[in-house]
């Protein structure tokens, strides 16, 4: 190769040197233009992207959007207790089948016949079911009420039930947690606005809800956008 001694170790050595480097150059460029190709077209996927994007925001943007509904949960079904048999005082006893006496020849005296009115009857008194005073929604209510004063009303604010919105608007809140928000003194946007985080942990813990639930539902800001639409001021 170019009149060189192919026998001689150092030309064979530069030319294996030579040819290593052609191939890695031819190697590079074709990886170079590989990656070029793959730029171009992920440059161009990128493009078309943003322009749907772009057309999306557009369309979007041109139709009116419905206001969210607040979305409330349903109560779980309340299981009612099976009712138990009420006995009957006045019932006959079961009849008992009784085996026939063998004949006899023998004279036999009749025992007098005897009405059954004149049999005593026992006295049975009907079992009643068991007793949920303690978990019913009375109940439940007074124990909330009995802990009204440990609530800073100087803090939130005081109303009455003449004063109350309907805070069942608040995601999260049903007709049954509102009642109980109302027997600890609390009826209106204005006064779930101002709850401040010892008021949250607190609320919580007295209505006996789930830990941590007013904040995930975010209480506080749902009133007061509520009263802000209602009155147009801030609580």
């Amino acid at each position: 190769m170019f009149g060189l001694d192919p026998f001689s170790r150092p030309v064979a050595v530069a030319e294996i040197l030579l040819l290593l480097s052609l191939a890695a150059f031819i190697g590079w460029l074709l990886g170079r233009l590989v990656l070029n190709g793959r730029i171009n077209a992920l440059q161009a996927d990128i493009a078309q992207k943003e322009s749907e994007l772009e057309d999306c925001r557009r369309r979007k943007a041109s139709k009116p959007v419905a206001p969210l509904q607040p979305v409330r949960p349903t109560p779980p079904p309340v299981d009612k207790p099976a009712a138990l048999p009420v006995v009957d005082p006045i019932a006959a006893p079961p009849v008992v089948p009784v085996m026939a006496a063998p004949v006899l020849d023998v004279p036999v005296e009749i025992a007098p016949v005897v009405a059954v009115s004149d049999v005593p009857t026992a006295n049975v008194t009907p079992v009643a079911p068991p007793s949920t005073a303690g978990n019913s929604e009375d109940a439940v209510l007074n124990r909330i009420a009995a802990r009204a004063s440990e609530i800073n009303f100087d803090r939130i604010g005081r109303a009455t039930a003449a004063d109350a919105d309907d805070l069942k608007d608040i995601v999260g809140v049903g007709p049954f947690l509102e009642r109980k928000l109302h027997s600890l003194g609390i009826y209106t946007f204005r006064q779930v606005a101002n709850f401040t985080k010892e008021d949250i942990d607190k609320v919580n813990e007295i209505i006996e809800f789930f830990p941590g639930r007013i904040e995930r539902d975010n209480w506080v800001s749902q009133s007061q956008a509520f009263y802000e639409r209602k009155y147009g001021s801030r609580a």
